[in-house]
């Protein structure tokens, strides 16, 4: 097949995401061409792996009247973003693509490019926008009256831009069945499962000295579980304590960290917390289990999907104590961490692979090729 790929992205798991599926499926014979506003070399440098890379430059109008940047900014990813867009449909359209796999923008979520392609295309969705949707990141009660009005005029112009592009697509993928419960709800649509994978060649057991310590992969706020992990450690007795070790995925390139110094915190961890409330997937989860290290993660959203409960590690209950009682028993049973590492690794290997999931992509994107448009 002749596929077109679109992503806008900054550094993240989504990111990555967009660089394994054009890496498999060339690797399986497709022709695979990359077309992006993304300026960014980071973890993924289109040159590097897609048959062709077509860049866009979208620069955000920008102003320095204070009461006016953040005006000027948000209506330049309302209307000036979508006619590069239709400009970039244009030219896919006239490329004579099977079909167009469309990531997400970073500035609108679901991207406008939906809207304008005349070729075959599915949206390949990892979650609805998170702000309009999820209470916890509601509009804070301490702004002034001017800034809640204009933040949820904002809102509704951005949830209504992400729900209308995405149901412009003739084919919708979710990474989950929580993530295709989240689109019935926000769009209405009914998408097919095309689960994330793990590069069990690079996550793996790296055979080195274990710390003291349990890794908790978050950035520090109530939603990851921050608060609760912190308490949980609180409540382990203090001769077997462990150090809880933090691992915040940057953005900013200078402070990140390379994939070898994670995969290197995971296999010095005893056991790592995944404690996000609204993990679509669960990933991290995977990445952990890949390095045979057990997770203890909130009995919810993805983790129901990408964990095994009392195999490959705990899903527990929103308690801190519940959260101290799980890491006592494996700090304290050395034999039942390995058991459950080991675990992890094989559940990985056997279901969670990027070969298997790419192939399963590949799949999908066939049946879509050959359907009509909806």
């Amino acid at each position: 097949m002749k596929i077109a790929v679109f992503y806008n992205l900054k550094f993240s798991g989504a990111k990555r995401t967009v660089q394994e599926h054009v890496k498999g499926l060339k690797a399986l014979g497709h022709t695979v061409d990359v077309y992006t506003t993304d300026e960014e070399h980071d973890i993924f440098d289109p040159r590097n792996v897609a048959s062709n890379e077509y860049r866009y430059e979208y620069r955000q109008i920008i102003v320095y009247i204070p009461l006016l940047k953040r005006i000027v900014r948000d209506l330049s990813d309302f209307d000036v973003l979508k006619s590069i867009h239709r400009k970039i449909a244009l030219d896919i359209d006239n490329r004579n693509y099977d079909i167009v796999l469309v990531h997400t923008d970073r500035m609108t979520q679901a991207p406008f490019i939906l809207r304008f392609l005349k070729t075959k295309n599915v949206y390949f969705c990892m979650e609805p926008l998170k702000m309009v949707y999820e209470y916890g990141l509601r509009i804070p009660d301490n702004l002034s009256v001017f800034n809640k009005i204009y933040e949820a005029w904002n809102r509704y112009m951005r949830k209504k831009i992400d729900r209308k592009n995405a149901r412009a697509s003739d084919f919708s993928m979710a990474i989950s069945y929580f993530g295709r419960e989240l689109m019935i709800q926000a769009f209405d649509l009914y998408p097919k499962i095309s689960y994330l994978g793990v590069d069990t060649e690079k996550f793996k057991n790296l055979n080195i000295p274990k710390k003291n310590q349990v890794l908790f992969v978050g950035q520090k706020l109530k939603l990851n579980g921050y608060e609760q992990a912190l308490e949980a450690i609180k409540l382990i007795p203090e001769k077997i304590r462990p150090e809880l070790k933090i691992l915040s995925i940057s953005k900013n390139s200078r402070e990140r960290l390379s994939d070898g110094e994670i995969i290197k915190l995971y296999n010095e961890s005893l056991i790592t917390l995944s404690l996000s409330n609204l993990d679509t997937f669960g990933l991290v989860a995977l990445e952990s289990l890949a390095c045979e290290v057990p997770v203890i993660a909130f009995n919810v959203a993805g983790y129901r999907e990408t964990m095994i409960n009392g195999e490959t590690g705990y899903l527990v209950n929103f308690s801190a104590q519940e959260i101290a009682n799980k890491i006592t028993k494996l700090l304290k049973n050395p034999k039942l961490r390995t058991v459950m590492g080991k675990a992890g690794r094989k559940w990985v290997e056997e279901q969670w692979t990027w070969k298997k999931q790419i192939k399963n992509l590949e799949t999908l994107l066939i049946e879509y090729a050959g359907n009509k448009r909806s």
